[in-house]
Formats: C-alpha cells, sequence, structure tokens
C-alpha cells in the first residue's frame, strides 16, 4: 500500500505497535501481581476461617482434610445451603465481602491506570506526528508563498519517502516549468520588443526622408492641384505612420515589462483638464462638444505621461466615431471602494458583434466606418490601465453611443 512507503508514518505506526505491546506487557505484570495480592488475601482468609474452627472445638484433622481432599458436588450444595441461611451467596453485596471489595477497586485502579498510560502514550505520539507534518506543511507554505512573491529558486523538501514527498515533488516539477516558462515568455517578449524597436528605428530614417520630400514639394507651390491633393494625403499617411511606430514601441515596451510606472499622487479632476484640453482644437473643428464633469478633491497615484497616452486614445476614439454636434462627456467619481474614469460619447456606437473584440490588437471591423485608424489604440489604452492596476472596459448600444470605464481598486492606490 501507497501510505506505508512514508517514512514518518511507518515511524508512526512502529511506534504505536511498540506503545501498545509495552501496555500489553505492563497489563500482564500488572495481573500477575493482582494474583499473588488475591492470593495472599485468599490465604489470610482460610487462615483465619481455620483458626476460627479450631477455637470452636472442631477436629483439626478435619479442618485439614476440608483445605485438602477433594469435594464433591454433595459437599458444595450442603455447603451453599448452610451458607444461604445466613444470607451468604451470590447476591450478597461486595461491600460485607471486604476481601473481594479491596480485590475489585485494586483491579478498578490498575485497569484505569493502564487505560490511562495508554492514551496518553498514544495522544502523544500523534501529537507530535502532527506537529511534525504541520511543520513540515507551514515550510511548504513559506517556500511556495516565497515563490509566489518572485523567488523563484525556492523548492520544496522532497528528499524523502511517502505521499507528502511525492506532492512536494510534483510540486517542484510544476514551480520548475513555469519558471522555465516564465523565463521563455520574457525571453520572447524581449525578442519582440526589440525587434519592434529594431524596425521601427529602421523604418524612422525612411519616414524622416518623406516627410523632408512631401515638405519640399509642398513648398514648391505647383500650382496643380492633383500634386497638392497627393501631397496633403501623403502627410496625413505619413503621421499615421508615425503614430503607429511610436504606439508599436509603447506596446513592446508593456509586453516586456520593462516600463517602470513615475507613479505620483495628482489631483484627478486637474489632470483631466489637460488631457481634455489637447483635444479641444480638434473638436472645435470637427463641431464637437467634450464636457468635464467630476469632483476637485479625488486623487489618484499614477503615472501622469502613461496615463494621459490611455485617456487621450479613448477621448481620440470618442471624436473619430462621433459627427458634428455630439457630445463626448468626460468624468470621475469616487466611492469608498473605487475610483472611477468615464468617457462617454452619443456617437454611433459599436456593433455587437465586434464588442468582445475591440481590445484586440489590429482588429477591423467590417461594420467600422471609420477607415483610417490601425486597430491599436484600444488595445494600447487597456495594457496601460492593467499597467496601473486597474480594469477598461466597455458598454455600448448601436446608434446611441459607447461608455469606456477605467476603474481603480483603493486597495492598488493606497
Amino acid at each position: 500500500m501507497g501510505i506505508f512507503s512514508d517514512k514518518d508514518l511507518k515511524k508512526l505506526l512502529i511506534i504505536l505497535i511498540a506503545a501498545l505491546l509495552s501496555t500489553a506487557i505492563l497489563g500482564q505484570i500488572a495481573a500477575r501481581f493482582l494474583a499473588e495480592d488475591y492470593k495472599s488475601k485468599l490465604m489470610d482468609h482460610d487462615y483465619t476461617l481455620a483458626g476460627f474452627l479450631v477455637q470452636n472445638g472442631m477436629e483439626k484433622s478435619v479442618i485439614l482434610e476440608a483445605f485438602t481432599s477433594d469435594k464433591t458436588d454433595g459437599d458444595y450444595k450442603a455447603g451453599q445451603e448452610l451458607l444461604a441461611k445466613a444470607g451468604y451467596q451470590a447476591s450478597i453485596s461486595t461491600r460485607f465481602l471486604p476481601e473481594v471489595k479491596s480485590v475489585q477497586h485494586q483491579y478498578a485502579l490498575v485497569f484505569l491506570m493502564v487505560s490511562l498510560i495508554l492514551v496518553v502514550v498514544i495522544l502523544t505520539i500523534i501529537f507530535r506526528y502532527a506537529l511534525h507534518q504541520d511543520k513540515k506543511l507551514q515550510t511548504a507554505n513559506e517556500a511556495i508563498i516565497a515563490f509566489r512573491n518572485g523567488d523563484t529558486s525556492r523548492r520544496l523538501e522532497d528528499n524523502e519517502e511517502g505521499s507528502l514527498a511525492k506532492l512536494f515533488a510534483s510540486v517542484n516539477s510544476l514551480a520548475t516549468s513555469l519558471t522555465s516558462h516564465v523565463a521563455k515568455e520574457k525571453e520572447n517578449k524581449e525578442f519582440l520588443k526589440d525587434t519592434i524597436s529594431d524596425i521601427s528605428h529602421q523604418l524612422k530614417t525612411p519616414l524622416a526622408a518623406l516627410q523632408m520630400y512631401n515638405e519640399i514639394i509642398q513648398d514648391e507651390n505647383t500650382g496643380n492641384s492633383v500634386v497638392a491633393d497627393f501631397t496633403v494625403k501623403s502627410e496625413n499617411e505619413l503621421k499615421r505612420m508615425e503614430d503607429l511606430i511610436q504606439n508599436l514601441l509603447k506596446l513592446a515596451r508593456l509586453d516586456a515589462g520593462v516600463i517602470e510606472l513615475e507613479r505620483r499622487n495628482h489631483p484627478l479632476q486637474e489632470f483631466l483638464l489637460k488631457t481634455v484640453h489637447r483635444f479641444s482644437t480638434q473638436a472645435e473643428v470637427e463641431h464637437k462638444f467634450l464636457h468635464l464633469q467630476g469632483n476637485d478633491s479625488i486623487t489618484l497615484s499614477f503615472d501622469e505621461g502613461w496615463l494621459g497616452e490611455a485617456i487621450g486614445n479613448l477621448i481620440k476614439n470618442a471624436l473619430d466615431h462621433t459627427v458634428a454636434n455630439d457630445n463626448i462627456e468626460i468624468s470621475c467619481e469616487e466611492t469608498p471602494v473605487v475610483i472611477r474614469i468615464v468617457i462617454n460619447d452619443s456617437g454611433q456606437g459599436i456593433h455587437p458583434d465586434d464588442i468582445h473584440h475591440i481590445f484586440k490588437r489590429f482588429y477591423r471591423s467590417r461594420f467600422s466606418q471609420d477607415r483610417q485608424g490601425v486597430g491599436i489604440g484600444l488595445s494600447l489604452s487597456k495594457a496601460i490601465v492593467e499597467k496601473h492596476g486597474g480594469s477598461l472596459t466597455v458598454e455600448s448600444e448601436l446608434g446611441r453611443g459607447t461608455t469606456f470605464s477605467i476603474t481603480f481598486p483603493k486597495l492598488t492606490n493606497m
């Protein structure tokens, strides 16, 4: 059986068996002493009885024969009838028989002592075994917590036999696998970051050259409307390419975990006002209305640059999916549990088939009228919010508008 491969359990069983055998031997020794004591009391009784008979005139030879000769059933019945007349029978109370009462007390005391010793020994053995196992589990728990907190070199003690050691060995194997997987993932992310960074840097040089060529063409003022139209379009596309390269670099850095947030407490309303102000000109040109609501007393711990990027992407997304005279409301609120930032627009809304995919990178909806976006801004916003310990969710009704909610639990901002 598997349980007998456990060294500690085998040791416990051996100690218990030894304790039981020792108690049995002790019981035999006690029984022998009790038997000797009973014999002594019986002989004392017989001596007293024989002396009584002698002193009352019975022949000594008859007395000796009564104690030494074989008895018949007739002798037993005659004696029983005689003594029964004096009330000396099986139903007599032991309190009238001092010798029997004394033996009873001795037997009861001996059995009580033996039972107590056996119980104390067994409980002590089990308690010590439980303490030993608990110490093992406590040590294992400390090692698991240390591993979870980043000390990936910690392992459980699994160099013994038994079910617990097998469990620890399995946990160690899992920890080794996880460590290897985490290292591989980190390596992959570093490779991805370096690759995207290299590609982005390689693209910056030709991109800068194209922008310079485009500016030269614009400065030439050829008077050709077609050329002028195409230079404006090229400028827009070059700007899109530059934004895409920058966003890819930011995502790569977030994925690789190399971003260290410079978190400080900021008045949230003031921060949102500065973020909204960046888009006031665009909103004015497109005849859209930005509204900011909130409480001046709300403060939040965050990296101003990165969170500004996340909220800016959400406001830009709202501007891209609304038309003239639509409203975009930015608000913040505080509850006893969370701090929440909400960006709500009265635009076209999101199709139900897209609602679960909009945070995927480069996702393109077949229902969207926006053909200019590259599908990375919302992914970047979500990654930044989650890096701050928050969550980004969306609710939308087609034709009625969209609401993005950024929620920060207060426990992560204390």
